[in-house]
């Protein structure tokens, strides 16, 4: 019976310490993932001041990352170079070709629309002379 016990005691004892585990790696994982963001930040405000030809070392340095990686980096330099861009220049390039290609045109004609007249309004037939002011009451 005492062996049953202690089968218990330790498989609780594991337990305990696997938790344990996942509670460091956790921790370990949130730091790191809050030191990238804030890698992040600071690469993306310096990017902002560099120069063309050091923004090509950066674009370089991008070709050597895994496939997902560069492909990450690659669209994050496009919204920087488009947001250090003319804001027209910017917006431009930011519409998808479908929204700068179509164009919608709704004809509006003065008779679509028929105003009912209000107590306050005056109807057609009320309305004043040629000549005289309406804006007078």
């Amino acid at each position: 019976m005492s062996t049953s016990r202690l089968e218990k005691q330790v498989e609780k004892l594991e337990a305990e310490l696997k938790e344990k585990k996942a509670q460091i790696a956790c921790g370990k994982r949130k730091e790191r993932g809050g030191q990238l963001v804030a890698l992040g930040i600071m690469v993306e405000s310096v990017f902002r001041l560099l120069p063309p030809t050091e923004k090509a070392r950066l674009h370089a340095w991008a070709e050597q990352l895994d496939p997902r990686n560069k492909q990450r980096v690659l669209a994050a330099f496009e919204r920087l170079s488009l947001e250090t861009k003319p804001p027209e220049a910017a917006a431009e390039a930011q519409q998808p070709e479908s929204l700068t290609a179509v164009s919608a045109h709704l004809q509006v004609s003065s008779g679509n629309f028929v105003r009912p007249a209000g107590p306050e309004e005056k109807s057609h037939g009320d309305l004043p002379p040629d000549g005289e002011n309406s804006f007078a009451r």
